[in-house]
């Protein structure tokens, strides 16, 4: 039933981003248009009661158990907010609650789209044709396409998602069984959402897998865009379900799928499954070895001939290297940035009249940075003032984008994430090779035959 509902993007609930802080169920954020939304729970709210049972010290799959239900039923939770002497109750009917698949999309600096895709479930493909459309009405003259993180999901929306880059009737994916007749291909139906002129660039890294391999490969393959960060996870295999008759299934792996140049993306699984893991997040690349690639079978792309590599994920055009924590950054977590935002929120966010002003001018400065010094005190935290010195850009990133997310919510919190992402920044900076790639692709489309490639690996 989880898998499902991860899958299809909607569940029965009341509608609330979660976690367990302090022994205390708090609610980060609940989701726009939801009950728990329109009721008036707030991020930072601790529920201490649900229907008249206390919640301290709740673990996190008896949440899910006692807030989830049927749509039309309802549930009373008891609320402790900071600010608020009484307790504050509210009794909620639950409703189905449709999670985005695309959680943000906006135009950055310039004309720039952006645009996050976190899983593919049911509706991804619409949602990210909304959002596509919407950016070419702001007027936009280049996209990023965010698949970092994503994990995947159904196939037929990662076909329908590389159909809105790739012109139609092109091959975009295809599977293949133990035989070669269970070959099934998989063509671009419609033509593209995204004009075929308009650079793009797909963000991707050790945790993008399945279809965002898919959708990756397909625009590799057909020169259609750049692909940037980190190489993907290698996950090309294809499963079928099979549902038992005490409600559970069977996920059974039916086939691989090839990248529309005939490219595996499926990983060796040589050693165990912690190996098969571990290895795909140790940031060494296979496929950027020459000791490695030079046993690899090659590859080309369709229209300009460039080298690629298979059995090993989708290697990025441009590689970024990680942007790592230090010790001290990593010791802080989400809990410790989240409760002093919603202790400063107000005093943080007065003397801006919205958003738009608070993104462009506000940083936190020297006031912020003390308190935030004093509160790890509080808290306990073993540090030395090196150590906070080090870590003083991250904390001032993670300030500012825990306050935008407690006061104005999730969408625009994603906004100050990636107006600070530096991998985003060194994206844009790559555009020019995007718009060269592109050029190139429109040169030689439609010619009869392969362009000459030369040692080097540039085109002639």
């Amino acid at each position: 039933q989880d898998t499902q509902e991860r899958l299809r993007g909607s569940f029965e609930g009341i509608g609330i981003y979660f976690d367990i802080l302090n022994n205390y169920l708090t609610v980060l954020s609940p989701i726009e248009g939801a009950p728990a939304y329109e009721m008036g729970l707030m991020a930072g709210d601790r529920i201490v009661k649900i229907d008249g049972r206390s919640s301290i010290g709740i673990k996190a799959s008896e949440v899910t158990r006692r807030l989830k239900g049927p749509k039309g039923s309802r549930v009373k939770v008891t609320v402790q907010r900071e600010g608020t002497e009484d307790l504050l109750e509210f009794e909620i009917v639950r409703d189905r609650i449709e999670v985005p698949s695309v959680p943000y999309a906006f135009r950055l600096q310039g004309e720039t789209g952006y645009v996050k895709v976190n899983r593919f479930s049911s509706h991804t493909s619409t949602d990210l044709q909304l959002a596509l459309e919407d950016l070419k009405a702001q007027g936009i003259e280049r996209l990023i396409l965010d698949l970092r993180g994503n994990g995947g999901g159904y196939l037929e929306q990662a076909v329908a998602v590389a159909n809105q880059f790739v012109e139609k009737e092109k091959l975009l994916v295809y599977t293949e069984g133990r035989h070669g007749k269970d070959r099934e291909d998989h063509f671009a139906q419609n033509g593209p959402v995204l004009p075929p002129d308009m650079p793009m660039m797909v963000l991707v890294d050790s945790y993008s897998a399945s279809a965002s391999e898919i959708v990756a490969g397909a625009i590799q393959d057909y020169d259609r865009g750049l692909i940037v960060g980190r190489t993907t996870f290698g996950k090309g295999l294809v499963q079928k379900q099979y549902r038992l008759k005490n409600g559970g299934a069977v996920l059974l792996t039916v086939a691989r799928y090839f990248t529309p140049s005939d490219r595996p993306i499926q990983r060796p699984y040589d050693n165990d499954r912690e190996s098969y893991h571990t290895e795909a997040h140790d940031d060494y690349d296979p496929n950027s070895d020459p000791d490695s690639t030079a046993h690899k079978p090659v590859y080309y792309t369709k229209v300009l001939h460039r080298k690629v590599f298979g059995s090993g994920g989708i290697t990025p055009d441009v590689h970024l290297e990680p942007d790592t924590l230090n010790a001290f950054e990593r010791r802080l977590n989400r809990q410790h940035f989240f409760e002093f935002g919603t202790r400063n929120v107000v005093e943080i966010t007065r003397e801006y009249a919205d958003f738009e002003s608070y993104l462009e001018r506000y940083k936190p400065g020297r006031r912020e940075l003390v308190a935030f010094k004093t509160f790890l005190k509080e808290q306990n935290l073993a540090f030395t003032d090196a150590d906070f010195r080090s870590g003083q850009d991250f904390i001032q990133r993670e300030i500012k984008r825990q306050v935008a997310h407690i006061h104005w919510g999730s969408r625009e919190a994603g906004r100050v994430l990636v107006d600070q992402d530096l991998e985003v920044k060194r994206a844009l900076a790559a555009f020019g090779q995007a718009e060269k790639l592109l050029a190139e692709r429109v040169y030689y489309q439609g010619r009869t035959h392969v362009p000459e490639q030369g040692t080097d690996g540039q085109i002639r």
